[in-house]
């Protein structure tokens, strides 16, 4: 057992304990000035209120990731999570003025601007602390609000949910759609995905699915009518509507631009650095929608022919129509990203971006001298003279006066990214430039996404399931600190752990 492997961790098996990695974890945060927190509320199975809690830190200028703990909590208050945060974190000895960041989902609870998490702790004890909502959790609301604001989008996902509805509920059905699809030697039936308002994007994988099932299904749907099912007839009646394979061809060019920028926010090397170009790229992507139709779209108006679709006759065609829903549409989802992610709401990220990502400096001298100057003051004003602060993390004359020469060396040391020009002030140029480290590993440690807690509350459901739903929270938290930093299957050691198994005295052997 895990919890019984103490004294071989220490004797060098490898065998690694919740003991041991917590005091692995809190010497690592220790060596780290400054820390962010990622935090996320939900239920368990059992329908207790959890908080579930990740550290960033930085140490030598490489970021980590860290699973504190999942805690239950008597009420989702503001108040409540605020005091829980400052307990766990009181306990793991983390000094709250060290805090620098908190990343969230963008709840009101979290962010609220009078009373929300954030304003508590950056009133009370964190008064450096920088507030990011999730780029995913902003990136799929930017999908929603789109779908929502165009009534025929709206309309295309009730009709979606409505046939997997149709096929999920009947054996029968399903059974007879993938015979019919092995018939035409196309997919199968576990492709129709069922578009899901909790899951990110999820209606892209329910748009793909119909896109490659939509004659199978039409054909199967059209054979049920005709046995007098209502349901199946009206179903029919709704796939068969130009728009409905039309605008199902547009949004798989659309949602996959859309989700390959909310997959990059889910990667866990993702920096603050990344949030404008990713932005940029998606929006002028989009906008290349606006002028003509993507891959996907174009196989459509290739194959629609006289009224004619994959050997179906569709109905109600107005191609001047669709096109004015194209437009409104593409419209909707660049204004909704833009709305999402404002350049003007996270001036300080954008300041420390532009001061210390290297890679971004102008090639000629004249424009590097002038470059980031008044993002370098702001970023002075801030960390240097806070008036809710009890002291200063830079000294900002010397922070405005060093500027010009930080640019010089790490443009001399060939414009390196964000994250190495980070490591460089970290790890080379410390006693050289002071305020620039301290910069430097404060930008390191802000959290730009809090998918490390959605990715903590799967892990939790997957160990505190309907059949094992009277775990309490002491032995969830430790079989979920197992977990986050078990090593791969291929690394593990099994004859080493059989071998340290074996030695257990028979009565701890359970």
């Amino acid at each position: 057992r895990a919890g019984d492997t103490a004294a071989g961790d220490r004797a060098g098996t490898g065998l690694r304990t919740p003991e041991t990695i917590n005091n692995t974890v809190n010497d690592r945060i220790a060596d780290s000035r400054f820390v962010g927190i990622i935090l996320d509320e939900t239920t368990n199975i059992t329908v207790d209120k959890m908080l579930i809690i990740y550290l960033t830190y930085q140490l030598k200028g490489e970021p980590e990731t860290n699973f504190l703990g999942n805690y239950a909590m008597s009420s989702g208050t503001a108040g409540c999570i605020t005091a829980k945060i400052k307990e766990v974190l009181s306990g793991r000895g983390v000094a709250l003025d060290r805090v620098v960041g908190l990343g969230s989902d963008g709840a009101n609870v979290m962010v609220g601007r009078k009373a929300g998490v954030a304003q508590q702790l950056r009133q009370d004890d964190c008064p450096y602390l920088l507030n990011i909502h999730c780029g995913a959790h902003r990136t799929a609301l930017a999908a929603r609000d789109a779908s929502k604001a165009v009534r025929q989008v709206s309309a295309y996902v009730t009709t979606l949910n409505n046939v997997y509805t149709y096929y999920k509920n009947s054996p029968i059905r399903t059974h007879r759609l993938h015979q019919l699809q092995l018939e035409m030697n196309e997919g199968d039936a576990l492709s129709l995905k069922q578009p899901c308002a909790t899951r990110w994007l999820s209606l892209e994988r329910a748009v793909k699915g119909i896109r490659a099932n939509w004659a199978c299904v039409v054909m199967e749907l059209e054979d049920e009518a005709a046995k007098g099912c209502p349901i199946a007839k009206g179903l029919h009646k709704q796939l068969l509507k130009h728009a409905f394979p039309a605008l199902t061809h547009l949004l798989a060019d659309v949602l996959a631009t859309v989700n390959r920028m909310n997959l990059t926010f889910q990667k866990e090397d993702v920096n603050i650095s990344s949030i404008q170009p990713i932005v940029s790229m998606t929006l002028a992507n989009l906008d290349d929608f606006e002028k003509g139709p993507g891959d996907v779209e174009k196989t459509f108006v290739e194959g629609f022919r006289e009224g004619i679709f994959c050997g179906h006759r569709l109905t109600h065609v107005d191609e001047h129509g669709f096109s004015a829903l194209r437009a409104q549409y593409i419209g909707e989802i660049m204004k909704s990203i833009k709305k999402r992610f404002p350049s003007g709401d996270v001036s300080h990220i954008s300041d420390l971006d532009t001061v210390l990502n290297a890679s971004r400096f102008p090639n000629t001298n004249s424009a590097l001298q002038e470059y980031g100057l008044d993002a370098v003051e702001r970023l002075a004003d801030f960390y240097g003279a806070h008036p809710n602060a009890a002291f200063s993390l830079v000294e900002k004359e010397r922070m405005v006066r060093d500027f010009r020469s930080v640019k010089r060396v790490l443009a001399g040391s060939g414009n390196p990214p964000f994250k190495d020009s980070c490591k460089l002030l970290i790890n080379t140029y410390a006693e050289m430039f002071p305020d620039y480290k301290t910069l430097a590993e404060v930008a390191l440690v802000i959290p730009v996404s809090s998918v490390a807690a959605e990715r903590g509350f799967s892990l939790q459901n997957k160990i505190k399931t309907a059949l094992r739903s009277r775990l309490t929270e002491t032995k969830t938290q430790t079989l979920m600190t197992i977990a986050s930093v078990s090593p791969a299957l291929h690394t593990f050691n099994y004859e080493q752990a059989s071998a340290q198994f074996k030695s257990t005295k028979p009565r701890k052997k359970v």
